[in-house]
C-alpha cells in the first residue's frame, strides 16, 4: 500500500540554511525524485548527479557520466523500507559538489485527494548554476551585502535627469556605453536574491513537469 512521505531536503554547507519540504508519494521512482528535487531548488539538470541510498548509488544515467546497475525509473522508494527520521543523500554537479540531506520526516497514510507531489514548506533560493561551491556562493553573498552599487545608482538617476531637463535629448544622458554598464551592473544585483524562495513558482514548475504523468500508484 502506497504511503505520503514527508521529506526535509537540506543543502549542505551554505548558511543561512537553504532548505525544502516536499510530499511525495512513496511510489515515486529516483528518476521521478531527481526530477522534483530540481525543480524545487531551481536547478537546471545540466550536470551529473547521484543518489545514495544503503551504500549504493542511483541515478539517471548520461552519456559520459555515471553507470548505474538499474533503471532509475524503476527504483521506488518504498523499495527501502525507510523509516522516520532516516536520511540518504543527493548529490549534483559533482564540480561544484552540491550535497542535499534527504531525511523522510514522516511515513503518512495515502491520501488520494492529495495534488502529489508537492513543496510545502522551504527557505531561501538555492545556488545558482554558475557558482563554483559553498565556498564561491558564500563569498558571492558577502560580496552582495557589502557591495551595494551606489555610485551605479547615482549615474544612472543623473542620466535620467538630464534626460528629462533636456525635453528627452538622449545625448544629454552622457556616455551612453558607461551607462549600459551601470545599468547591467544594478540589475545583476537586482537579480541575485538569496534570501528569497518562491515556493508557488517551485510548485508551479513540479506540477508543470508532471502534468499527464502521475506520480501516484
Amino acid at each position: 500500500m502506497a504511503e505520503l512521505y514527508q521529506l526535509r531536503v537540506v543543502l549542505r554547507d551554505v548558511s543561512p540554511l537553504v532548505w525544502r519540504r516536499l510530499l511525495i508519494s512513496s511510489e515515486t521512482s529516483i528518476a521521478q525524485l531527481h526530477e522534483i528535487l530540481l525543480r524545487a531548488f531551481a536547478w537546471s539538470g545540466e550536470h551529473l548527479h547521484l543518489f545514495h541510498i544503503h551504500g549504493r548509488d542511483y541515478g539517471v544515467s548520461q552519456y559520459g557520466g555515471i553507470v548505474f546497475s538499474e533503471d532509475a525509473r524503476q527504483v521506488r522508494l518504498s523499495r527501502f523500507q525507510l523509516h522516520d527520521g532516516e536520511r540518504f543523500r543527493y548529490e549534483y554537479d559533482f564540480t561544484a559538489g552540491w550535497v542535499l540531506d534527504v531525511r523522510l520526516e514522516l511515513a503518512l497514510p495515502w491520501d488520494g485527494k492529495r495534488i502529489l507531489p508537492i513543496c510545502t514548506g522551504g527557505s531561501r533560493a538555492a545556488p545558482p548554476e554558475d557558482c563554483g561551491g559553498a565556498m564561491d556562493y558564500l563569498e558571492r553573498m558577502d560580496s552582495h551585502r557589502r557591495g551595494i552599487p551606489i555610485e551605479d545608482f547615482v549615474l544612472m538617476t543623473d542620466a535620467m535627469q538630464r534626460l528629462v531637463d533636456s525635453g528627452g535629448d538622449r545625448s544629454a544622458m552622457g556616455d551612453l556605453e558607461e551607462l549600459r554598464e551601470a545599468i547591467d551592473r544594478v540589475t545583476a544585483y537586482q537579480d541575485f536574491q538569496p534570501a528569497r524562495f518562491d515556493r508557488r513558482e517551485a510548485n508551479r514548475q513540479i506540477q508543470t513537469l508532471w502534468q499527464g504523468r502521475s506520480v501516484q500508484p
